[in-house]
């Protein structure tokens, strides 16, 4: 849509009156959409999609799509996963997060292809893939964020796809050496995706930390940390952890503070937390001249996107060893899934967002349940 006409309808939209706004809406959409298609020689598909429809209220609507053009694939939905601090800031409204709504939550998820554009090479219907796709029944998308599944490689794992991506960079900026302590400062889905992987790339002593020990039997996992501190204890002493590696996964100053106070001197912390909320009188930068500290920030906005260096790899080449890392089991993140529920049940999914979801890990849509409501059961820790 032109940017102008986008402004005017903006401008036109609050003027009309409140009962003919949504009937009028939905004409508009369903008009925009089958011109598109006529225009393009594309078929209008139907799905069903998550849409937040305001602060804390989220529903699984029905929505319209386009057949995939010249340089997209089409995707029917496996599962995709929850990415927790990214869609709660949304849903919530945090500091840092788009407040504008309706939203459409989800970047992470595998199905199989349904068709592919003409200048798409190396995939072909019917095959698996996992990629940069929202929480929807099916979508067409770019190839460029899309990667074929290998043989041996569950969909609900290779769902993890761009969790797995951000998690990677993290690990490949921190340079871990075989026998480093490494201490991961928040123990949400991307702390305990960064336990298992400082695990596989030969960490010695990995300290999962946490404000309390709700999340402790899944970090403690085989593949996962060794040790757990809950700062709800209070017994602990964090400068005496000496970490020569930090990852920050919380994505706040505490956070920060706290990771900058567990390295050792000389060491290196690692900001893998996307970063959200407001503080004050937070010294860090004395903190890590004193102790001579090194902070490398992480996010995959960051990427490289073709020419990989050092401690730089590119977007597909993260994506392509996370997939291969799950073939031949160096790592593995099932354990860490504490709720497939349905799509339907998306609402209730939310709400325990909403609330800090603490009992949970990885919350992964099950789309093969997405005809029956209230099928899934969520599960007790």
């Amino acid at each position: 849509m032109p940017v102008w006409l986008e402004s005017l309808l903006g401008w036109l939209y609050p003027r009309i009156p409140p009962g003919l706004q949504s009937p009028l809406k939905n004409a508009f959409l369903w008009t925009q959409i089958r011109l598109a298609g006529l225009l393009s020689r594309r078929t209008v598909r139907k799905g069903h999609r998550v849409a937040f429809l305001d602060f804390e209220i989220a529903h699984l609507e029905p929505f319209e799509y386009l057949s995939p053009d010249r340089s997209e694939i089409e995707v029917e939905a496996r599962y995709s996963t929850v990415s927790p601090g990214t869609e709660r800031a949304v849903l919530c409204g945090l500091p840092g997060a788009r407040r504008a709504f309706s939203y459409f939550p989800g970047y992470s998820l595998a199905g199989e292809v349904r068709a592919v554009g003409s200048r798409v090479r190396g995939i072909k219907p019917g095959d698996r893939v996992a990629g940069r796709v929202k929480h929807a029944s099916g979508d067409s998308v770019s190839a460029d964020f899309l990667f074929r599944v290998p043989d041996g490689v569950h969909l609900s794992e290779a769902s993890f796809i761009e969790l797995g991506i951000i998690t990677l960079q993290g690990i490949r900026k921190a340079r871990i050496t075989p026998g480093d302590t490494v201490a991961i400062v928040g123990q949400g889905l991307i702390g305990q995706l960064a336990n298992r992987a400082a695990r596989t790339v030969g960490a010695g002593r990995v300290i999962a930390v946490a404000p309390s020990r709700n999340r402790a039997a899944t970090a403690l996992a085989p593949g996962g940390a060794t040790e757990f501190i809950s700062l709800n204890a209070g017994t602990h002493d964090l400068a005496a952890i000496e970490a020569d590696v930090v990852i920050e996964a919380v994505g706040n100053a505490e956070a920060i503070l706290l990771s900058a106070r567990c390295a050792r001197r000389g060491g290196k912390v690692v900001l893998l937390g996307s970063s959200r909320g407001l503080s004050r009188d937070v010294e860090l930068g004395a903190l890590l001249k004193e102790r001579d500290i090194t902070m490398v920030g992480a996010h995959i906005s960051d990427m490289p996107t073709h020419d990989s260096s050092p401690g730089r790899h590119t977007y597909r080449q993260e994506g392509e060893l996370f997939l291969d890392m799950l073939r031949s089991r160096r790592l593995s993140v099932a354990e860490l899934v504490t709720w497939q529920p349905a799509p339907g049940d998306c609402n209730a999914v939310y709400e325990v967002l909403a609330a800090g979801g603490r009992e949970h890990v990885a919350i992964v849509f099950d789309w093969q349940l997405a005809g029956g409501k209230g099928a899934s059961q969520r599960p007790t820790n």
